[in-house]
């Protein structure tokens, strides 16, 4: 039997699959250089945990060609976090805005209305949908749209996407 995968993977941005934070940053003008994204001052934003390989999943395996992804962000500084999605390399040659035609909202403001947006642009229901962010208090707003939220306090781990995964498998 084929397993229930979600018709859109949302994550949050900033410490769930990327390090520093876009505030702790010193922001534009960014530097890129293969695949990898410099902020003004030098620091790398470097993918965390196991952040790098699923992306790589979700752009390369055919059984998600049906699924979309997310980024759903609550940052100050969305310019600076759209640069990074466009230079992050997460496989060869595949960057971060190019995962599964990525939907993107990234401005301030609460994850549910992030949420209402994409719901309302793709026609995908919310029980449909899975959720990723390193702040609990965004899953608990989250939740009871019907997402399956996972809260990963030290970022995207392979177990926290196989705990996703199933969760949203039983739903």
């Amino acid at each position: 039997m084929t397993a229930v995968l979600p018709k859109l993977v949302v994550f949050d941005l900033d410490d769930t699959l990327w390090s520093p934070e876009m505030w702790l940053c010193a922001g534009a003008p960014f530097s890129h250089r293969s695949g990898r994204v410099y902020d003004s001052s030098g620091v790398e934003i470097k993918l965390i945990g196991d952040s790098k390989a699923i992306l790589e999943e979700l752009a390369t395996q055919a059984k998600w060609k049906s699924s979309r992804v997310g980024y759903a962000s609550r940052t100050e500084y969305p310019e600076w976090a759209n640069e990074c999605l466009r230079h992050i390399e997460v496989g060869a040659g595949i960057h971060m805005n190019e995962v599964l035609r990525p939907l993107k909202e990234i401005y301030p403001g609460k994850k549910t209305t992030h949420f209402q947006k994409m719901h309302k642009a793709t026609g995908i229901a919310f029980k449909d949908m899975i959720f990723f962010d390193n702040e609990n208090r965004n899953c608990v707003d989250v939740a009871p749209l019907g997402v399956t939220c996972v809260y990963t306090p030290n970022g995207m781990t392979t177990a926290k996407w196989k705990e996703g995964l199933a969760a949203f498998a039983k739903r």
